[in-house]
């Protein structure tokens, strides 16, 4: 499947206004990235996603610990939405242990990437996850 999928939009659930800022000034850096978007709820996620004309998310770039719902408990909940079939989600995360990676691959994510973001990593990471490829770096 590696190279078949051209994912253009991006939703970041993140919130943290700080990662928020970082995240959306890395996206916009990005050729293949036509159109990213930033909630800091899974809430206000699925509000955003539950409106007519909301784009087609290939990609979703999830906060694992979100005060209300955790990415844990929301992973679920995209991989069931209608309009979120096709979206790779990846889990961001500052808790980078082996055991939160080893969950979060459990748990079905595509990816992982830690933070801090490597501003230096963070194009070459999500061009290979836009072209299909599982990211696996937390550090």
């Amino acid at each position: 499947m590696a190279g078949t999928f051209t994912p253009t939009y991006v939703m970041v659930v993140e919130d943290n206004a700080d990662n928020m800022l970082v995240i959306t000034e890395l996206l916009l850096t990005l050729p293949a990235v036509r159109y990213s978007n930033v909630r800091s709820s899974p809430r206000q996620f699925f509000a955003f996603m539950a409106k007519d004309d909301a784009p087609p998310i290939n990609l979703v770039l999830l906060d694992l610990h979100l005060p209300l719902e955790d990415g844990y408990t929301t992973l679920p909940k995209i991989r069931a939405h209608p309009k979120l079939t096709n979206a790779r989600v990846v889990a961001v995360s500052a808790s980078t242990g082996p055991a939160e990676v080893r969950r979060a691959q459990a748990a079905g994510f595509d990816g992982f990437l830690g933070k801090p973001l490597n501003r230096h990593r963070f194009a070459d990471q999500i061009q290979r996850i836009l072209a299909g490829e599982a990211v696996w770096e937390p550090n």
